[in-house]
Order: C-alpha cells, then structure tokens, then sequence
C-alpha cells in the first residue's frame, strides 16, 4: 500500500480521538532497540517480574511487531485518561484509582469498535489488530516513539491532560503511515516518586521490582506473599492497601492538573469501588464477589487474592 501522508494520517487521528483517546501518536513498526530488549530481559532475569512467568515466555515477541501483527507497518499509539474529581474515603483502604470504575480493557475495545470498522472500510486491504494488554507489546516504548508523551522516573508515560493517569492502547496495522517525531523528552526529575514509594519498588533505571511492589502484590501475585512480599505488604502503606497502588503518581506534579474532560465515561467512578470496606470484602461469598465485581478491574485480584488483601488490612502486629 502508498504511503499515507499528513492530510489521510490526520484523518486517522481525528477518528481515533473521537473514540475517547487523549492523544493519538504514529510510530513506523518492527524491532524495539538493543538497548531496550537488554534493559527488559535483564529486569525479568533480575527476578523483578517476580510470578509473572508470561514476561520471561513471551520476551522474544516483544522484541517486534512482526510477532504480533505479520506485515505490520505502523503502531498506533492511543493515550485515554482515567483521571477523576472524585475521592475514595482515605480512611478506607486503598484502590488503585484506574480500578474505580468499569475495567478498561472491555470499555477501550468497545470505545474503539466503531472507529477501527470504519478504517477497515476505508482501508479493506488493510490488517488490524487492537492490543489493550492482551499481546506482548512494548506499549510504553512504542508510546513514546509515536510521541504521544515524556518517559517518567517511575516508568510510565506523561500525556498532556492527563498526565500518568492513562491507559496506553496500540492499534497495530499493515498502513504504511507516516510516522510522528518521537519524543525523547523526560519528566522534571524531581525524584519525588522514587522517593514516596512505600517499599522501595522503584529504581532508578524507571523499572520496578514486583516482588516488593504494592501493585503486583494485591493484583497479579497467587496465593501467599513470600518473606520480601509480606515485609512491603506490612508497612504503613501495605496495611492500607485493598487493590493497587498509586502513590507514585499522586505525588507526581504532572498529575496536579488532569483533565477529567480527557477520561470517558465509563472509566469514571462506581459507587461500588468508591465505598468498598475491608469488612465488606470479607463477608463476600465466592458469588457475591463475582456478582457485585462483575465488570470491574477489582475481578482481577480473583476472590481468594482479595480476601487475602482485606485480612492483610485488618493485621495487628503481635
């Protein structure tokens, strides 16, 4: 296919910002640098990645977009915002603010249905392929080769408006589109994330060690913490951790002024995640629990995990 120049690409970008995305960036597809794949497979050599064996599998896919999409041309990268107004009580345990509100991965893949059918009727030789944390790809990477926003020292990707509240979506394609200027821009450096981090989970190459990382323990991690992830589940911080954690980008100043206009409505709160107790959690039966969690982010912690969390809110030192 022709190359597709600045007036269709623009195009393009339109669209996909009326989908609800914060910003829309392209990026020419293929192999992510050396520099990159060495930093990834030293930090899942390293134990970092703690239980998540699918990082150490799936390490030679990330490397290209060819393992993902054959023949794909160009990345698509799409910030949406999940900032919000409203508060969660900070005398209840915390969740993670991206979980207040339906799960994402349902609500971008719907968002984005009607623009990506319109592109493949525009396009019909054209391949497509969505990825919302469902392929191994380099998201953060690719965010910021398409320039969408600056790298943080705590790993994620600053956007305009919404700062690190936001979710990074890849639409991969065999377009061949002309690519945006990369951004090679970092945050003010002021260290104040590395700094705030309960349990010393940031370092200083922007990667995080999950084994001591409050996220990765409510969320991904299976059954018991081990000796180093009950350690950082019993500090301060862990006791008031139900779901999550997002210290490091509430003390982040590029969070100060997101734009709630930027996240789409059914990203915004429930009243379910906003009001849920320890106690509550507790008294849940295996089918309350799926019932009343039902399409949330808080599923992903599985009911035993989150009971788990709930008890671990409740502990008393001996």
């Amino acid at each position: 296919m022709p190359l597709i120049t600045h007036n269709e690409k623009e195009g393009i970008r339109t669209l996909l910002i009326s989908s609800g995305a914060a910003a829309v960036g392209f990026a020419r597809a293929g192999s992510i640098t050396e520099e990159r794949s060495i930093l990834f497979r030293r930090w899942v050599e390293s134990g970092s990645a703690a239980g998540m064996d699918y990082m150490r599998r799936h390490t030679p896919l990330r490397d290209t977009t060819e393992s993902v999409l054959p023949g794909a041309a160009t990345v698509i990268s799409m910030a949406f915002g999940y900032a919000s107004e409203a508060e969660r009580d900070p005398a209840l345990p915390s969740v993670s603010r991206y979980a207040w509100g339906q799960d994402y991965h349902d609500v971008l893949r719907e968002a984005l249905k009607e623009s990506v059918g319109k592109l493949t009727e525009i396009y019909p030789g054209a391949g497509f392929r969505i990825c919302i944390d469902s392929a191994p790809v380099d998201e953060r990477y690719w965010a910021l080769e398409a320039g969408i926003g600056i790298r943080g020292r705590n790993g994620s990707v600053i956007v305009g408006g919404c700062g690190g509240y936001n979710f990074l979506v890849e639409l991969l394609t065999t377009l061949e589109i002309e690519p945006d200027d990369p951004s090679r821009g970092l945050c003010e450096d002021c260290g104040a994330c590395l700094k705030a981090c309960p349990t010393g989970a940031l370092q200083p190459d922007g990667t995080i060690d999950c084994r001591r990382c409050l996220s990765y323990l409510t969320i991904e991690h299976r059954d018991d913490w081990d000796a180093v992830g009950t350690e950082a589940m019993r500090t301060p911080a862990g006791l008031h951790t139900l779901f999550g954690c997002d210290i490091c980008l509430r003390v982040c100043p590029h969070n100060r002024h997101s734009d709630e206009s930027k996240t789409i409505a059914l990203l915004r709160p429930s009243g379910t995640t906003l009001s849920l107790t320890a106690q509550e959690v507790l008294s849940m039966s295996r089918e309350r629990f799926n019932a009343l969690l039902k399409g949330t982010p808080l599923r992903r912690a599985r009911h035993e995990g989150l009971l788990r969390n709930a008890r671990n809110t409740l502990y008393i030192k001996p």
